[in-house]
């Protein structure tokens, strides 16, 4: 009976032994399989594994940031490069319409001061030609007889008219071809040509005078010429029809303040 015991004693420790032997077994493999579901569970939100090293995921990040700044700086540098385009485009416009407006500017002074140059020399051609002499008078602007005298009123007669009539000037009597020279030193300020004097000359000589010299031809003179007393000025003409019976002459006019004067008054 005692043997009997023992046995079933031996067994029950045995038994015990075994359960703790096979319970240790699990509780191990639990924690292998735990372990190895943890390591496979630890991933980020995006389901990549993160990293198990603390230093190489502080390192990743360090990456990650740098190639964000780099980022950064290259969108930085490239609109600063655009803004720095757009700078230069507006800023040759302006350049260009500055440079326009100087060159407006430019030419409107050398305009001005072209203006002011002519305005100058016609005033010192005309304060020139002011203090004509009527004491010295006029020469002769080519010799010859006085066909036709100058009259305001109805007594000369013209031949070729058949017809007596006022005379605002006088007719010189001058071979085809003589030369006619200026009465007088002046500015020609009129060429012109009518059917009954021909082409005509007109100068002015200052003081309020004008001298027109008609029935000319091979002119040597144009308008705005400054002309010397004596200079040549053209020759005579043949006559126009309404003078064919009196011959070739030259139409000699003075004119003081616009009316015309007899020049027999003032040639000497």
């Amino acid at each position: 009976m005692k043997n009997k015991r023992n046995d079933f004693k031996d067994q029950n420790t045995q038994s015990k032994r075994s359960f703790y032997v096979a319970a240790c077994a699990v509780l191990a493999c639990a924690a292998v399989l735990g372990t190895a579901y943890f390591q496979t569970q630890k991933t980020d939100n995006t389901g990549h594994k993160v990293a198990e090293n603390p230093a190489a995921t502080i390192a990743g990040e360090s990456a990650i940031n740098k190639n964000w700044k780099a980022d950064a700086q290259g969108i930085g540098k490239t609109d600063s490069e655009q803004a720095s385009t757009t700078m230069n485009v507006d800023d040759l416009a302006k350049k260009k319409e500055k440079a326009a407006k100087k060159n407006v500017e430019v030419k409107a002074n050398q305009a001005k001061k072209k203006d002011a140059k002519n305005t100058s020399k016609a005033t010192m051609i005309s304060a020139n030609h002011k203090s004509f002499n009527e004491e010295k008078g006029l020469t002769w602007p080519v010799k010859g007889d006085v066909l036709m005298k100058f009259s305001q009123s109805n007594n000369i007669y013209f031949k070729t008219l058949a017809q007596y009539k006022s005379n605002p000037a006088i007719e010189i009597s001058a071979d085809e071809g003589t030369k006619v020279i200026a009465s007088a030193a002046g500015t020609v300020t009129e060429i012109s040509k009518d059917d009954i004097t021909g082409t005509m000359v007109t100068t002015d000589i200052g003081s309020n005078y004008k001298v027109t010299y008609g029935q000319l031809t091979n002119l040597k003179v144009k308008k705005g010429d400054e002309v010397k007393e004596g200079q040549l000025l053209g020759m005579v003409a043949a006559p126009t029809k309404y003078f064919s019976e009196e011959g070739s002459n030259l139409f000699f006019q003075v004119k003081e303040n616009g009316k015309a004067v007899d020049p027999l008054l003032l040639l000497n």
